[in-house]
């Protein structure tokens, strides 16, 4: 429980300083999995060009950010087609447990 209580906490402070840094971000999604120990987000922003398909960047754990990330940027649009299983996410993610965070429930 302690090792998810801090990637929980890893990854709501990653959430705030993404939506501090672009400014365009409408919402991100946190896929959550008790499976692994890193952060995978889906980061929805009506500016980022439409692919169709949901392509995660990794970036690997450092000394200040102990947690692997992969972070994909998609449109509002390419969210709803996710959640209709209309496009499908990388291998090893599902929907089985995710949170949706807003600007206005990180920076109040």
């Amino acid at each position: 429980m302690s090792q998810n209580h801090n990637i929980g906490n890893a990854a709501e402070d990653l959430i705030k300083e993404q939506f501090e840094l672009e400014p365009s971000l409408e919402q991100v999604v946190w896929i959550d999995s008790d499976k692994t120990t890193e952060i995978r987000l889906l980061e929805i922003n009506p500016e980022t060009p439409a692919t169709g398909s949901v392509l995660a960047f990794y970036f690997p754990p450092y000394e200040e950010f102990l947690y692997a990330t992969h972070i994909a940027e998609i449109r509002p649009e390419e969210w709803q087609k996710i959640l209709r299983h209309e496009i499908p996410l990388p291998e090893g993610w599902t929907l089985d447990n995710y949170k949706v965070y807003s600007r206005e429930m990180v920076t109040v």
